[in-house]
């Protein structure tokens, strides 16, 4: 028998002990995966034994390492309420980065309210309803009258202050003093300092099954490309887990539900440094690294896989920016922290609102290789708790 290609697919679990498989459900744990690629690699040692002639032994092999690579098209939950914890399988992948999920299953306030009397062109004092609570409404997605229309008038909160004053990414045409706002039901992931969680796996390829335990993310990046003419690519997450084999079986693949098509990135939003530009992509690679440590009671003689350190970057390609608009030369020199959004998306808990409050600007350079001028370079992140906001809201 011959197994079929297209019959891959792959199920995800959080572990409730790191190393310990848990069985993914053929039905509810599936995500739909671009380019999944399983890769076992044998662990060898060239021992340097003698035969007594010029032919030496072949390598011994003690175990095997296990990698999981794909690439996830960011697509919403679906719904008219967001879904119950972890139960958005695209959401147990940012967790395993280190984001937290948050699910706001009531707009705050249930009816919008008037926004206070403190605003500015990019930020919003919430009314009364809102709780007064540093921090608390970060990543969220506001819908603010004064914005315009829907769904153009929702807006990512970047930082939350006691004080209820709201900070945006974007520049409003007048201060936004007056008119109503709500806090949108919505799935929220804020990036935190938590040790994430270790997953397991199942990929099906063909006719057989592959399961992995205690895998951890060792590649990990959000692209945003543009959809255009000349570019129809769609925003997705590339990913790689890295961890151990468990086992594996012939198995039939199961097939996923694909209930939402995915959104392109387009009649959105695009604002770097509280200045709307035009470009060709962005994309926030986290540069993920991972260790195992040792440990001879372990079948593989080490223990799951840990994520030890991101350092998060995002990577611009930008229509060429005249300096009177935004002086990228002058922003790199100073060192200063500015804000990106990204927003897009096709409706209602299908629509993406992705935020990084505080980046720092290397110095970009311009690339004349096509028709077409651009301006590419990249922003550091320092910031640890709410460094990168991703939020899933619904609208009406």
């Amino acid at each position: 028998m011959t197994g079929l290609s297209n019959n891959t697919v792959i199920g995800l679990t959080k572990e409730v002990t790191p190393g310990t498989f848990n069985a993914p459900n053929t039905t509810t744990d599936l995500l739909v995966v671009a380019d999944l690629k399983p890769n076992i690699q044998g662990l060898t040692s060239d021992v340097n034994e003698y035969t007594g002639s010029i032919h030496k032994p072949g390598p011994k092999v003690g175990g095997a390492t296990f990698e999981i690579s794909g690439r996830a098209l960011i697509r919403g939950p679906g719904g008219s309420s967001p879904p119950a914890s972890d139960a958005f399988v695209l959401g147990r992948l940012l967790q395993a980065i280190g984001f937290t999920e948050t699910r706001v299953t009531s707009a705050v306030p249930a009816s919008p309210e008037a926004v206070g009397a403190g605003g500015s062109t990019s930020t919003v004092q919430l009314g009364s309803t809102a709780t007064g609570t540093a921090d608390l409404y970060n990543g969220h997605a506001v819908q603010i009258a004064g914005l315009g229309t829907s769904p153009k008038n929702i807006a990512q909160i970047l930082d939350y202050s006691a004080g209820k004053v709201a900070t945006l990414g974007e520049i409003a045409g007048g201060a936004l003093t007056s008119g109503n706002y709500q806090i949108l039901k919505q799935l929220v992931y804020r990036l935190a300092a938590a040790t994430p969680p270790s997953l397991s796996a199942s990929c099906w390829v063909g006719g057989r099954r592959y399961d992995g335990n205690g895998l951890a993310l060792s590649a990990f990046k959000i692209n945003l490309p543009t959809f255009s003419r000349d570019r129809t690519d769609y925003p997705s997450i590339e990913f790689t887990l890295s961890g151990n084999l468990d086992g594996s079986a012939d198995d039939t693949a199961p097939t996923p539900t694909i209930s939402l098509a995915p959104p392109p990135y387009k009649d959105g939003k695009l604002w770097v440094a509280k200045t709307q530009l035009g470009g060709s992509s962005l994309d926030i690679d986290f540069q993920a690294q991972i260790a195992y440590p040792p440990n001879p009671n372990q079948i593989t003689g080490s223990e799951s896989a840990v994520l030890t350190e991101t350092k998060r970057q995002v990577n611009l390609s930008l229509n060429q920016v005249l300096a009177a608009d935004l002086d990228l030369i002058a922003m790199a020199d100073a060192q200063a922290y500015h804000p990106i959004i990204a927003q897009y998306g096709l409706a209602s808990a299908n629509y993406v609102l992705l935020g990084v409050p505080n980046a720092r600007f290397n110095y970009f350079s311009p690339d004349n290789s096509g028709p077409l001028v651009a301006d590419t370079g990249s922003l550091y992140i320092d910031d640890v708790l709410d460094s990168v906001l991703l939020s899933f809201p619904i609208y009406s």
